[in-house]
């Protein structure tokens, strides 16, 4: 054999062994998300260079805070294996709660926010105890549960949608507001905050662990001794608290609410979610790729309106954007059929 043979053959079995850990790298580790986030930076401020002023920064840092809050509770459900369709509900009580409760029923925002974690808290925990008790599909349960929340909270408002957030609220999601003396408001430092503690959570300490099991292998996490039925109770439950929260920012952001205020949060912020590579019982999974997701999608959402597209033709780019990053995350083995 010649030395030129063996020349290639090395270089052809390095570059077969290169492909697949690059391909490790870039699902164990958001870098994709990281690269993509830069370029539409870097497009954005070579397309309109007056957007990146200390104002407009910090616009477009609410906007992606208030969708990374929407999504939180759905990471933790997609890291479960399951799917979320309530969410619009949960914001749509939470806007309710921040408007009508403070402004027009005249209760104080700790009190509204308290509710709204109790009454949203405690709708996901049956979700979750339904769908694990009789084997039912999240998709079904969270739909139908979402339907009925949003028509109890449009009857309980009666038609009212001109109350307001109290002003302690919507100095929390305003642009003009101030952290601690610093110019940006605190709804970002919240969900900063939010984002470090479910970090914590999913990353070192066992309660995080034991989701993480559950999502990979519902069966595998039983004969383990890791009681799935409160994995699930907790982590829905979890889901429509950190929902009805962000119902209250939202609300608090736009000075108001309407019976339509919590649609674009569904898929918006699944997209998120799944953009940022978490996908459904994946043991990569994580918030901190959310909020890259958020990210991702606030500046694209920016270079879409200020090319003049529509909502529809927005839409279908998200649609192509999640079907590209399934198709490289969800191609991964499943760690149930690796052994």
């Amino acid at each position: 054999m010649s030395k030129s043979t063996t020349i290639r053959k090395q270089t052809a079995s390095a570059e077969r062994r290169l492909g697949p850990k690059i391909k490790r790298i870039l699902v164990e580790l958001p870098v994709l998300q990281a690269l993509v986030l830069l370029v539409l930076a870097a497009w954005l401020l070579i397309s309109i260079p007056s957007i990146f002023n200390p104002r407009s920064v910090t616009s477009l840092l609410l906007i992606a805070s208030l969708l990374a809050l929407a999504a939180m509770g759905q990471t933790l459900v997609v890291i479960l294996g399951g799917l979320d369709l309530a969410t619009p509900g949960y914001i749509l009580f939470g806007a309710f709660m921040a408007a009508n409760a403070t402004g027009k029923l005249g209760l104080s925002p700790m009190l509204a926010i308290l509710l709204t974690i109790l009454v949203c808290g405690g709708i996901g925990a049956l979700i979750g105890w339904i769908c694990h008790r009789f084997a039912v599909q999240p998709l079904v349960v969270t739909l139908g549960t979402g339907a009925a929340l949003t028509g109890a909270t449009l009857f309980l408002a009666d038609g009212d949608y001109s109350s307001v957030p109290h002003d302690s609220l919507r100095s929390l999601a305003s642009l003009r507001a101030t952290t601690f003396g610093l110019p940006f408001p605190p709804i970002i430092l919240i969900v900063l905050l939010l984002g470090v503690a479910l970090w914590v959570f999913l990353n070192r300490t066992t309660a995080g662990r034991r989701l993480y099991a559950t999502g990979v292998n519902f069966r595998a996490a039983g004969l383990t001794r890791i009681r799935t039925s409160i994995v699930w109770v907790l982590v829905f439950a979890a889901s429509g608290a950190f929902a009805g929260l962000a119902g209250v920012f939202i609300a608090a952001y736009g000075s108001g609410w309407s019976q339509t205020i919590g649609d674009p949060y569904l898929f918006s912020g699944l997209a998120a979610v799944l953009v940022g590579g978490t996908i459904f019982g994946s043991i990569h999974g994580s918030y901190t790729r959310t909020l890259l997701g958020a990210l991702i999608l606030t500046l694209l959402s920016t270079i879409i309106v200020s090319n003049g597209l529509s909502e529809a033709q927005s839409r279908i780019v998200f649609g192509v954007i999640i079907l590209a990053v399934v198709s490289l995350y969800g191609r991964e083995r499943h760690v149930r059929n690796r052994f």
